[in-house]
């Protein structure tokens, strides 16, 4: 074969060093070529107990902290002392640890007491210089959703995950790494093959039960029902539904045999059931897109996967991890009125929604860059609820306002068949869908909630009932303001008939509302932005965000937050009704940027 000039020339670029590249350069992806060898595995396992006593005493101050210094709480960054901090009232005194020096990495998985009520949490923290720079927790609580909840009174961590493994038992750093992801690998869209080396014994601790063997004491799914063994499970391919396991390894101890990862396991539900390798049929628990964030730690000897311990939770679907996967900000558009009026924004809303139905996303006039978010995570178009909605709402409410650019679909959409409230802001992009951004409540987050059937319905009111522009937006201002001060005065923008409805369900009536502290549970309201008005019927509707950190005088109650969006109904000037719409997030988690 001969070679012209341009292609000898490509090769010597790859052949030749480069006379001006550094001899002494750090691996790609790293900050130094130097490990810092300054916080051993004592010093990191003592800077991880010192987390956790800080932690037990809702103390943060007393720990060596650095300036710069990253706290997360379910993937949502938080100052350190919100969340479990600040609801904490008990932690384990024994906790499954482990480090990595090379990394500088420690981990701990137990539980704690949330206003006394049980919680199983893992935590992640990294240290430079001696000083603390990252704390990273998964906090699963008992909430509406199934999952397994183990009895923390008896929960036991194995034991052999602290034994020191004699030398021809061990495996490489490098081996210990592929063994870990292979387990990730047999997992994603597990078909029955297996890719990951199990022991006969292997068995898997998950929210302190175990998934592999029957255990008394515990609530919530088991997948031990099915098969008992980490292998058998997999070859049977229980876990069919997760669709994609985006994963970060980040602990390797070689003398114990120990590696700890976290990620998520992306569960997209675009069926609702499916066949296991013996022919049973399986049908999935939650019929709608959904993803579960998790640390897990795998015991290695012999080159096999004998143990394994893991924390999750739910998350939003497809959310992702501050510290190695940020968000991207989704494009933004202003309004055109010209381009795309009223009734224009109201059609793209419709189109928006039939497209939803059997995922026929290519029949929407898209605009050249398109964003979308679900429940404030942006995902892609066709994932998502693109892939499990069945039918929509025949008979919709659309709030069209070309001054905003936006228009919003309130009503009841289906998913496999099952129904839920849909709240969807179109914004346009001259006379194209520029981005969507849906709000999802489905009936398993559990009060306020009932089931749709229709949306709400709104007529045009006679023009000595209408109110200005100005005057809509002020008086839901003002209404905001008074859900944040709360005084126990209900504003004068208040009708006396007014109704508060949430998730279609009819809380009573407004004005007793502020004044009976039901809104004492709402630390605040924040991120308000107004997405459409419609004087004509009245009609105001904004997005926000509610923070819910949990008091002690509500038991049960634990840390949220709530994306909103409000319908306020105004008559003769006064909120006749107020419809809200949530979808339950990670306490403090902001809009998708």
């Amino acid at each position: 074969m001969r070679l012209n000039s341009k292609a000898l020339a490509v090769m010597a670029a790859f052949a030749l060093p480069s006379v001006t590249a550094p001899l002494t350069a750090q691996a790609p992806g790293e900050d130094s070529a130097l490990v810092d060898p300054s916080c051993d595995r004592a010093c990191l396992l003592g800077r991880l107990d010192e987390v956790m006593t800080a932690l037990a005493a809702r103390d943060a101050s007393r720990l060596p902290l650095a300036n710069d210094v990253v706290f997360t709480e379910n993937n949502v960054p938080l100052a350190l002392g919100k969340g479990l901090w600040a609801t904490v009232t008990a932690v384990d005194e024994v906790g499954l640890e482990t480090a990595d020096p090379r990394t500088g990495h420690a981990a701990w998985f137990g539980s704690a007491r949330e206003h006394g009520e049980p919680v199983i949490m893992a935590l992640r923290i990294h240290v430079t210089g001696g000083l603390i720079d990252e704390v990273e927790s998964v906090v699963h609580r008992k909430t509406a959703l199934p999952a397994p909840f183990g009895d923390v009174e008896n929960m036991v961590h194995d034991p052999e995950f602290y034994e020191v493994l004699p030398e021809d038992q061990r495996s490489t750093r490098e081996r210990m790494h592929a063994i870990a992801d292979s387990y990730f690998d047999t997992v994603e869209v597990n078909d029955g093959q297996v890719f990951a080396p199990f022991s006969e014994d292997c068995g898997r601790l998950e929210n302190g039960i175990s998934t592999t063997a029957p255990a008394p004491g515990s609530t919530g799914g088991n997948a031990a029902a099915i098969a008992s063994g980490c292998r058998e499970q997999f070859e049977l391919g229980i876990y069919r539904i997760n669709k994609r396991i985006r994963r970060d390894i980040f602990i390797i101890d070689e003398e114990r045999g120990v590696a700890v990862a976290r990620g998520f396991f992306d569960h997209a539900n675009e069926f609702d059931r499916y066949l296991l390798t013996d022919g049973r049929e399986m049908k999935t628990a939650l019929k709608w897109p959904n993803s579960i964030s998790l640390i897990e730690a795998f015991r290695i000897k012999d080159a096999e996967i004998q143990r394994i311990e893991a924390v999750f939770t739910y998350v939003p679907y497809f959310m992702n991890n501050p510290f190695w996967g940020p968000d991207a900000s989704p494009p933004e558009y202003a309004p055109d009125p010209q381009a795309c009026d009223d009734a224009c924004l109201a059609d793209s809303a419709r189109s928006v929604m039939a497209g939803m139905v059997g995922n026929q996303w290519r029949q929407i006039n898209w605009a050249d860059k398109v964003g979308y978010a679900e429940n404030s995570v942006g995902i892609r178009v066709g994932e998502g609820i693109w892939s499990t909605v069945t039918a929509i709402d025949s008979d919709p409410l659309v709030i069209a306002d070309s001054e905003t650019g936006k228009a919003v679909w309130i009503g009841r959409i289906e998913e496999h068949g099952q129904p839920a409230w849909a709240a969807m802001t179109i914004s346009a992009a001259g006379a194209k869908v520029g981005s969507i951004d849906a709000l999802i409540r489905r009936k398993e987050y559990g009060a306020p909630y009932l089931e749709p059937e229709t949306a709400p319905d709104y007529s045009i009111l006679p023009q000595s009932r209408r109110a200005a522009r100005a005057d809509l937006l002020a008086g839901a201002a003002d209404f905001y303001r008074a859900m944040n001060v709360q005084d126990g005065t209900a504003p004068a923008v208040v009708g006396e008939q007014c109704r508060w409805l949430v998730n279609g369900m009819d809380l009573g009536a407004c004005g007793p509302t502020f004044a009976g502290g039901t809104l004492a549970a709402i630390e605040q309201v924040r991120d308000r932005s107004v997405l459409a008005v419609d004087e004509e019927r009245g009609l105001v509707v904004y997005r926000t965000f509610e923070d819910l950190p949990a008091l002690d005088s509500q038991p049960g109650s634990y840390p949220r937050t709530y994306q909103v969006v409000e319908l306020f109904r105004f008559e003769n000037g006064k909120i006749a009704r107020v419809e809200a719409f949530t979808s339950e997030l990670p306490y403090g988690m902001v809009p998708h940027r």
